[in-house]
């Protein structure tokens, strides 16, 4: 078997994984995810998904990783919309922000229909995604936490395949774009709790 496939699949698996555990988790009301970050995953993963095959000859196979994130984003979101059923919706103003600006680089692409525009521009909207999740993390104190760590030090693992999947055989530097912005903001949360943990330990 070739090792682009034993990554793709390694990604996948690992994908439904880690999103499964974290549904298990909002199930039992373990932790306490911002649900404006996770309306911004939607748009971002699924309509990066969408630009990314509006570009040109690219395969499924290579965006193993983006289209495993848009099963497991829309499962998680429908969770975290069904536990709110009956509680009003309520965002920061951080979180109206971003969301717009979600909206807006959607609207962009709509008319745009320009592959490179798209992809880039949803990776912006899924940056712009981390920034409620940041807040809470940095913000958390003792209580229910925002946010599971072990869930985005795998992530870092998942992102890191995907980049290695995405530079080997035929390169698709389109792909790419994915994991390597994946790879890069979940360093960038699971950060703040490396740096508690080693001031723990002194």
């Amino acid at each position: 078997m070739h090792i682009s496939t034993i990554a793709a699949i390694t990604v996948t698996l690992l994908d439904v994984y880690v999103g499964g555990r974290y549904c298990a988790r909002i199930i039992r009301k373990e932790i306490a995810p911002r649900l404006a970050t996770w309306l911004m995953f939607e748009i971002g993963v699924v309509m990066s998904l969408a630009a990314y095959f509006a570009s040109g000859d690219h395969t499924l196979f290579k965006a193993a990783l983006n289209a495993a994130d848009a099963v497991m984003v829309t499962a998680i979101l429908v969770l975290l919309l069904f536990g709110r059923a009956e509680q009003r919706v309520r965002f920061t103003r951080n979180e109206q922000v971003c969301l717009l600006s979600a909206c807006m680089v959607t609207a962009a692409w709509s008319f745009t229909r320009t592959g490179w525009i798209g992809l880039i521009g949803f990776q912006i909207v899924l940056s712009i995604a981390y920034l409620p999740m940041i807040e809470s993390v940095w913000r958390w104190r003792p209580g229910r936490p925002p946010e599971p760590m072990d869930k985005w030090a795998v992530n870092i693992l998942i992102a890191l395949i995907g980049v290695l999947l995405d530079i080997t055989g035929r390169r698709d530097y389109l792909a790419l774009v994915y994991p390597l912005r994946g790879l890069v903001l979940c360093v960038v949360v699971v950060g703040p709790d490396c740096a508690m943990g080693e001031e723990e330990q002194r």
